[in-house]
């Protein structure tokens, strides 16, 4: 009789296997697939399931392109070592990493020493670009990284002929800001006590269940059926007024109706006047709520503001000791599924800190080594999920028939994987401080993230999985998940501006790659338009945006035929893809006026013209709504100044000699 101990054999993200296990595989017999199988359990032999428990799909080829380049890649570093003397070789090694969640990434075995040069110094490069944006109006500056969102341009300096473009579109923007006002209600204030809307009166509960029903799988910070639970009765662990408020406040921006938009800020501001007294004591609910709120400033032009509140959920996360597995702690009386949701909330604050990171280009808070948390795994639905489901997000609708449950958290599962892989790419590219970076280490180094970046792409499960065959519809958090795969090798392998004036063989190739992840996205985003609204998509669409462009802007510098070619359908397609999520995130409004711009400052020109002469030249683009203002339109008194890319020290050093005597 088989142990009653025996379940279901299941995948990583929950599903149940559709593999046979090892030993009835080589005898040929039929598997019931469970863990212990039946014939195991008779046998009294382990049981076990090679690889991830499905059947796998082919190979993509450019992961085997990526382990073949492995072998070339040692062998070439081989050869070094055994020319190098003694100290050289010690210094190698040294700096050899070995990271256990990547390999080596693809060369060509063929490869001559001055394609590795020119590869080396496309890598350092693209590694100490940088922005610093200084307002003119106050003392506030901000930084922006290589990987964020305004290395879309092709030019750094600006043409009066564009003042025009400017202008016009400050006015289109300017009419349509009233949509996103925050609505006085006469007598009522967070500070009066009089605030209108209660939690469970109708407006509340409408924004509430447009945020679980399109934006949820973006936000699964907080976990949704005890939530609702805990609403439900009015009290619990897992709601708090504040966390509430955050979640109206960011459903509201996803509505149709401009009315319920406009209550956006109404919803922002009480969750924050709720949200300074419950410092004093933060809970998981005021984590949560941080997030959210930074995520919705951030996308309302309010950056340092979204990102002080992301800033300090990351803190607490520390502080709450979430960053250490709930099984460290003897004599807790966390049940498992309370354990799951501390893990599941560690891991959306991390891969919020990647998310963030990427888009400011800014340095991460969240650090893998600082933690020993497990990796999350699907919690089953509640017993009571189907009547709250009823109740607050779809009448009348069945759990299984509302949603893929285990590919909804697949998805979440396989984009904190993503996200550790950005941290790699982050921390030990792109760098700008780091002291004596050896150009050909982080060439080595850009090599392993590519292979690990193709490697998870090929892991995916067949319920996570995508590519530019598939047919049907696709749950729109895939297609999401896809689009931010695409997004992150552009950035990993998109030149610098200053290189590509004469681009060597290394520049080529990683414009090919450009090329390769840009196709993807354009029919990613063809695909999402068939069933989906963009204005649902979280605040990384921006960025995605941002870099499917300056990849288009790329393209129509370096083609002399673009303005006969696809590059002008396609920028038009994401203009007008901008247009559409304007409303929801008013930050893309800088974004489309910069697209404008550069159109405008190459229209009478050559390509090869819009092309910077040097990274590191002082840039003089005036970027059109910083949005530092309560409001979301723009003002050409507000404006900010780029003081231009950042110099390290180590750049001025290799270019001016200087006289200790006239320095002191």
């Amino acid at each position: 009789m088989m142990d009653k101990s025996s379940e279901c054999a299941l995948t990583a993200i929950g599903e149940a296997t559709s593999k046979s296990c090892e030993r009835c595989r080589r005898r040929k017999i039929k598997c019931d697939r469970r863990q212990p199988c039946s014939r195991c359990f008779k046998a009294k032999v382990q049981c076990h399931r090679a690889g991830s428990g499905e059947k796998q799909r082919p190979v993509p080829r450019s992961y085997v392109q990526a382990l073949e380049g492995q072998v070339a890649s040692l062998e070439l570093f081989i050869q070094k070592l055994a020319a190098a003397n003694l100290v050289e070789r010690d210094k190698m090694l040294s700096e050899l990493k070995h990271d256990s969640t990547s390999t080596v990434a693809p060369i060509q075995e063929e490869m001559a020493p001055e394609t590795g040069t020119a590869e080396a110094k496309v890598i350092l490069a693209r590694a100490r670009a940088g922005e610093l944006r200084k307002s003119r109006i106050s003392n506030s500056s901000q930084f922006y990284g290589p990987t964020s969102l305004v290395q879309m341009r092709m030019k750094t300096q600006v043409n009066e002929a564009s003042e025009a473009i400017e202008s016009t579109f400050v006015n289109v923007i300017s009419e349509n800001a009233t949509d996103m006002v925050d609505v006085p209600i006469e007598g009522a204030s967070p500070q009066s006590g009089l605030f209108p809307y209660a939690p469970h009166d109708e407006i509340p509960q409408l924004l509430m269940s447009t945020f679980f029903k399109e934006q949820y799988p973006y936000n699964m910070c907080l976990y949704r059926e005890f939530f609702l639970r805990d609403y439900d009765t009015g009290s619990g662990p897992y709601y708090s007024d504040l966390l509430f408020y955050a979640i109206c406040a960011t459903g509201a921006i996803a509505s149709e109706d401009p009315l319920r938009r406009s209550l956006s800020a109404t919803f922002a501001n009480q969750a924050q006047s709720l949200l300074y007294s419950s410092l004093d004591r933060p809970t998981l609910t005021t984590l949560q709520a941080l997030i959210l709120l930074g995520y919705l400033e951030i996308g309302q032009g309010r950056s340092s503001k979204g990102w002080l509140f992301c800033g300090m959920a990351f803190r607490l996360a520390h502080e709450m000791g979430l960053h250490l597995d709930p099984n460290n702690w003897q004599g807790a009386n966390d049940s498992q599924i309370d354990m799951e949701i501390r893990r599941r909330v560690y891991w959306a604050a991390f891969a919020a800190d990647k998310q963030l990171s990427l888009y400011f280009g800014r340095p991460p808070a969240l650090y893998p080594h600082e933690s020993d948390v497990r990796n999350t795994i699907r919690i089953p639905y509640p017993s009571d999920w189907e009547g709250l489901l009823d109740t607050y997000i779809a009448k009348g609708t069945s759990s299984t028939a509302y949603e893929d449950g285990i590919a909804l958290v697949g998805t979440f599962i396989y984009r904190v994987e993503l996200s550790k892989i950005i941290h790699a790419m982050i921390t030990e590219l792109f760098e700008n401080r780091r002291k004596h970076a050896d150009a050909a280490v982080l060439a080595n180094t850009a090599r392993q993230i590519h292979v690990s970046l193709t490697k998870w792409l090929s892991d995916l499960p067949g319920k996570v999985n995508w590519n530019q065959w598939t047919v049907g519809q696709v749950p729109a958090y895939i297609l999401h998940l896809h689009m931010l795969f695409h997004t992150t090798m552009i950035i990993l392998h998109r030149p610098p501006r200053h290189l590509l004036e004469s681009p060597s063989n290394a520049t080529l190739g990683e414009i090919e790659i450009c090329n390769e992840s840009l196709r993807a996205l354009l029919k990613l985003m063809k695909t999402y338009s068939r069933y989906y609204r963009f204005r649902n998509l979280p605040i990384d669409f921006v960025h995605t945006l941002s870099t499917a462009a300056g990849i288009l802007l790329m393209q129509r510098a370096l083609d002399q035929s673009h303005q006969e070619g696809d590059t002008s359908k396609s920028l038009d397609m994401v203009l007008s893809v901008i247009d559409e999520i304007k409303y929801t995130w008013p930050c893309a409004t800088e974004l489309y006026a910069s697209i404008l711009q550069e159109l405008q400052l190459n229209s009478n020109a050559e390509p090869s013209q819009a092309l910077a002469d040097d990274d590191f030249a002082l840039n003089t683009f005036e970027p059109l709504g910083a949005l530092w203002g309560d409001m979301p339109q723009l003002d050409h008194e507000n404006f900010m100044v780029e003081l231009g890319p950042l110099m390290t020290d180590e750049f001025l050093r290799g270019q001016f000699s200087w006289d200790e005597d006239f320095i002191e």
